[in-house]
């Protein structure tokens, strides 16, 4: 009798240890049943029986069965639409390059969900998809620093003046604090694509919008463009003479505003300084003049270069420098503004700009401390010049911004106004600015702004953000921009939408 109990009880032992572990394993409803039968006890006391390991597995499955499962976390969307990045000193974080290859490798279909997240590493994803990146197309345009002495841009580029030499003692991306390739050093586009992604340099043209390389054939320039050998067949000398005298023009005259004391005056309309042209206009509707004539006269030229370094880039990138003359450059190129615009709304290429490259993108520029005495009346194109494609008579009509002060690169619909670089130094200026604005929007659009919103879109680039989202989201016909202000380290992602029903295409505007 006590033989036959005594098996019985080990049978039960054996099948609460089996019900045991396969219930805490597959929690499966047969196993469950079976233990339904047996009392805490005799489970317990099945339990004891356990060999030290599986006891072990036991205890630690518990905790994970007792909580509820947590649902994976959901993959981090990378945009693949119409994107652009507005900076005041370019991508300078680890984090700001990841966002920049997480875009560019999503656009070409390659980006892995694992990679996608904000945490994920520079060095990994730059060789994981070195492949890819090797082939990525970028179109620089330096015209920023075309005026500037050649030695000072070689000094910023860490570059000999005289060869061209690279004479840097580190690369971009350093953690030594540099901003270029050494001490004393600047960021340069073409110099960070290399060094941190590791794009082939002759993957780059680094290019001058003055120069006009869809038209002359240039020799290279140290420290500011590759040579341009665009061997139009039929272009007519005298052209090219003519466009170059009137660009020596603007050289002499930035030249003479340079100086201490500057000669305020020089290529103005009329004007008998250095700069000043004998047709009586300023030295910029001069150049513009016939710029946008030689761009109209050669047509196949500029769309032939277009098609290849606008169209067919993957990234076209802006550097920092004069941003008086850089826009005056794209004033007198509007059929390239033209095609650029198009390209990054149309989402062929995408856009980043740095310092003056960014705020040519604006509704304004006008917030800068680089606009002296002197400098639109020498170096701003009249609006008649500016393409109707992109700018209405809203933009046009001086309202809100005067015509002197538009970017001639309005990459972006939505009424922003840029202040690079910015300290507390300007944080009335912006607020007074924003609560014009406020008040335009609020009167024509009936839609309340909260006042802390405004108060707060002075303290920086994320507030000011979404005071711009919101205005730019319901406005019909705002002639007062919002001022954002960007912090060196800071950057802007613009991503756009499809056209709303009025007909303009919806942002949405973050700091990043």
């Amino acid at each position: 009798l006590f033989r036959s109990l005594d098996n019985k009880l080990r049978r039960f032992v054996r099948f609460c240890k089996s019900a045991v572990l396969i219930f805490v394993a597959m929690g499966s409803g047969a196993s469950t049943e079976a233990l339904n039968k047996a009392s805490v006890e005799d489970i317990a006391k099945a339990i004891k029986e356990l060999p030290a390991a599986d006891l072990a597995k036991l205890k630690g499955a518990l905790p994970a069965a007792a909580s509820p499962a947590k649902p994976a976390a959901a993959v981090p969307k990378i945009p693949t639409g119409p994107i652009l990045w507005l900076t005041s000193t370019a991508f300078v974080t680890d984090s700001q390059w990841v966002r920049f290859i997480q875009v560019l490798m999503a656009r070409k279909g390659v980006l892995e969900d694992v990679d996608s997240a904000p945490d994920a590493k520079l060095e990994t994803l730059v060789e994981k998809y070195a492949p890819h990146i090797k082939k990525l197309k970028a179109t620089y345009v330096n015209d920023a620093g075309y005026h500037r002495p050649q030695k000072m841009m070689a000094g910023g580029r860490m570059e000999d003046p005289e060869t061209g030499k690279d004479i840097g003692t580190v690369k971009v991306g350093n953690k030594e604090g540099f901003k270029g390739r050494g001490e004393g050093s600047w960021f340069f586009w073409d110099q960070g694509l290399v060094d941190v992604l590791g794009i082939p340099r002759e993957n780059i043209c680094m290019m001058q919008l003055l120069e006009k390389p869809w038209l002359f054939n240039r020799p290279a320039r140290i420290a500011n463009m590759d040579k341009s050998e665009p061997n139009v067949a039929d272009l007519d000398p005298e052209d090219e003479k003519a466009y170059f005298a009137a660009l020596k023009l603007t050289q002499d005259a930035y030249d003479a505003l340079k100086e201490d004391p500057p000669q305020v005056g020089a290529g103005t309309a009329g004007g008998k300084l250095p700069g000043c042209p004998e047709s009586g206009l300023s030295c910029a509707n001069e150049l513009a003049e016939i710029s946008t004539k030689l761009n109209a006269k050669y047509e196949a030229a500029v769309n032939k270069w277009c098609d290849e370094f606008i169209d067919g880039a993957d990234i076209v990138c802006g550097q920092g420098g004069e941003v008086v003359m850089l826009n005056m450059a794209w004033q007198c190129n509007q059929a390239v503004s033209d095609r650029l615009v198009a390209a990054v709304r149309g989402n062929k290429c995408v856009y980043a700009g740095l310092s003056a490259s960014t705020m040519v993108c604006a509704k304004s520029m006008e917030m800068t401390s680089e606009i002296q005495p002197g400098w639109i009346e020498a170096f701003a194109c009249d609006k008649k010049y500016l393409s109707r494609k992109n700018f209405d008579e809203n933009d046009l009509d001086g309202d809100g911004t005067k015509g002197c002060h538009l970017g001639a690169l309005p990459l972006i619909e939505a009424p922003l106004a840029m202040r690079p670089h910015y300290s507390e130094s300007w944080e009335d200026e912006v607020l007074k600015k924003n609560l014009i604005a406020e008040k335009e929007f609020e009167k024509e659009n009936g839609i309340e702004v909260p006042d802390d919103l405004v108060l707060s879109s002075s303290e920086g680039c994320e507030q000011g953000c979404k005071l711009l989202t919101k205005i730019s989201d319901k406005a019909k016909d705002q002639d007062n921009p919002v001022f954002v202000p960007i912090r060196n380290g800071k950057t802007i992602e613009v991503n756009i939408f499809p056209q709303e029903e009025n007909g303009t295409k919806r942002h949405t505007v973050k700091e990043v």
